[in-house]
């Protein structure tokens, strides 16, 4: 069975995503009994930076994106700030926030969804839990 691929982006540096730490994200999501999160083996995850030069050409080959979204102090700052990278950059309009489970969508996940909205004209899917 082929793969389904899931591009990620999130901010660069020590808080940025990597395919065993969204696989595990994923795997908690199956573990609360999310079916869309399926087996984290069936997904073939591509990480991506927000300022990457080709997010147009990436955009049209692949339809399943994903935010990594932070839940430290600075988060808000630095999602918005990856999201608009994102919207530059000619990348896709619809992505999922792949947040840990735990967190409250009330404050930050909120936030960031209606900023999206409001200013870039993305649409941030935030699970309800």
């Amino acid at each position: 069975k082929p793969k389904t691929p899931l591009v990620v982006v999130g901010p660069s540096g020590s808080g940025a995503p990597n395919v065993s730490k969204v696989k595990a994200r994923l795997e908690q999501w199956s573990a609360l009994g999310r079916s869309w999160a399926g087996e984290p083996d069936e997904w073939e995850i591509r990480i991506v930076r927000p300022d990457a030069a080709n997010l147009a050409q990436l955009r049209d080959e692949f339809s399943r994106w994903a935010l990594w979204v932070n839940s430290d102090a600075d988060a808000f700052a630095a999602m918005y700030r990856t999201l608009r990278q994102v919207s530059e950059g000619g990348g896709p309009h619809r992505l999922l926030a792949l947040h840990e489970p735990h967190l409250p969508r009330q404050g930050l996940l909120d936030n960031l969804r209606e900023a999206a909205e409001y200013y870039l004209k993305m649409e941030l899917l935030v699970l309800a839990r």
